[in-house]
């Protein structure tokens, strides 16, 4: 009996172990050996089309890690001029830091123009998981986006 409930320990030692290194992994960076810090300079940013499941008009540059990937991630996204992200949810958490510009943010799925808050500059905010949302932007805009992935846009049926 004593030796089934040390190897019952044992195991639960290792299960515990396992999983906070695996949670402990989640939003570490994978540095380089030798490597103690990620830059990105402003000047060498490489802005790609926006995936096909957004709205036309948008820009991307990911800056840390990936938005399709289980772990922490930054992004950004620019718009030239007006631009509209219909309401829409995320699965997660999404914190957004406006850079350039202002964005317009309103709750709900019949939420209106007239409903929205103002973000500007240096601006922060936090969208909770599963809200639905909608984004205006009348200019150039610069939005920076952090969060856990696999990030997803699931779009509000009419």
């Amino acid at each position: 009996m004593k030796k089934k409930l040390y190897v019952l320990v044992f195991i639960l030692g290792l299960t515990s172990m396992e999983c906070s290194q695996l949670m402990a992994q989640v939003g570490e960076m994978k540095f380089p050996e030798g490597t103690v810090q990620h830059v990105v300079h402003a000047k060498d940013i490489q802005w790609k089309p926006c995936p096909p499941n957004l709205p036309a008009g948008c820009e991307m540059a990911v800056l840390e890690g990936s938005p399709k990937s289980n772990d922490l991630f930054t992004v950004r996204f620019k718009v030239s001029g007006e631009f509209i992200m219909p309401p829409h949810t995320h699965p997660k958490d999404e914190r957004a830091t406006i850079l350039q510009g202002k964005a317009y943010v309103a709750f709900g799925k019949d939420a209106t123009r007239e409903d929205a808050k103002e973000f500007g500059p240096g601006d922060y905010y936090v969208n909770a998981r599963n809200a639905i949302h909608t984004v205006w932007a009348d200019s150039s805009t610069i939005i920076q986006l952090t969060g856990i992935g696999p990030w997803e846009a699931n779009f509000i049926e009419e």
